[in-house]
């Protein structure tokens, strides 16, 4: 008999038809074929009139194998520290161009990576791109590196005093005014339904997830805390611009401090990871923005560990 079953690997659901035989005792499941992600199979179904499988079992095996997966790979890069500092230097080089090329095109840059490269390593502006999204790119990578001495300096607790540099490092010479402050105006995502606080509001909502986030009350893991974070950050939407590129500094921070690796949200992930934002703001629910960092940890360990030592990386079943 052929019946649809779902496999979950790395964050997706795939599913195959299968079909089971017996032989004695035994009853041995074959893979007949492959059907595709969700889409393709409920298509599929529809038209063969069978069921898809209940999925939430699936998806418990499948955050517990990723869960046991990123702690294997963190203790494997665990054991390659510290790294040799020219290895470390050179991987830090190469973050910051991949970060600062997303992060900035998430915000509506049109560098290439290739441009991006080219400005931050020497100053050189290539192509008819506009002179503000230079800009943004080197203020990027200062705050990048900023966060990078936070780290390398032990920092512990982050202040408001913090917080207002690193918007200032981002924001320098690509806004007019209020770089370093706090909106003094009412401010409205594009295309979501969800709407920032007052900004009368702003100073004490930020000194509550300052707090917050030193003291980790709900005694969240570094990767659920930089998720709820990060959901928080960008709710309060503190300045007038740049609060998407200063609230995945801070969430990577808070990962790098734990010892994780930092996470690069990409270019083509931008409408998918906007709308889980806007469902944690407007549902209040941060499952969906949670798994994601969990996937993008796992993969940023990977970055590191194909680099540092091949050999060592953990396979993912």
């Amino acid at each position: 008999m052929a019946f649809i079953r779902a496999k979950y690997i790395n964050g997706e659901y795939y599913f195959y038809l299968v079909e089971s035989r017996r032989e004695g005792k035994l009853v041995y499941q074959d893979i007949l074929k492959y059907l595709g992600k969700r889409g393709d199979a409920e298509r599929y179904a529809l038209e063969k009139k069978m069921k898809l499988p209940g999925i939430k079992e699936y998806a418990k095996e499948g955050e517990r194998e990723l869960a046991k997966q990123i702690s294997l790979k963190k203790k494997s890069l665990d054991s390659l520290r510290p790294f040799p500092p020219t290895l470390e230097n050179r991987l830090r080089e190469e973050l910051v161009v991949i970060w600062t090329y997303h992060s900035t095109a998430i915000e509506g840059s049109a560098l290439s990576l290739k441009e991006t490269a080219t400005i931050l390593a020497e100053g050189i502006v290539v192509g008819n791109k506009p002179i503000t999204d230079y800009l943004a790119a080197k203020g990027h990578r200062d705050a990048v590196n900023l966060v990078f001495k936070w780290v390398d300096e032990g920092k512990k607790n982050l202040t408001e005093k913090d917080l207002l540099e690193i918007h200032r490092a981002t924001m320098k010479n690509v806004i007019d005014s209020n770089v370093g402050a706090y909106r003094p105006v009412q401010v409205y995502l594009p295309g979501s339904s969800y709407i920032p606080p007052p900004p009368n509001q702003v100073q004490p909502l930020v000194s509550k997830l300052l707090r917050e986030i030193n003291l980790n009350p709900k005694k969240h893991d570094p990767i659920k805390l930089a998720a709820t974070t990060h959901v928080d950050f960008e709710s309060i939407h503190p300045f007038v611009d740049g609060n998407g590129r200063v609230g995945r500094l801070i969430a990577n921070w808070i990962l790098m401090k734990n010892g994780y690796t930092p996470i690069v949200i990409s270019k083509a992930e931008r409408l998918r990871y906007f709308r889980m934002m806007e469902e944690a703001q407007t549902r209040f629910t941060s499952l969906r923005i949670v798994k994601f960092f969990d996937r993008k940890v796992d993969a940023a360990l990977d970055f590191y560990l194909k680099r540092l030592k091949p050999s060592v990386v953990p396979k993912s079943r």
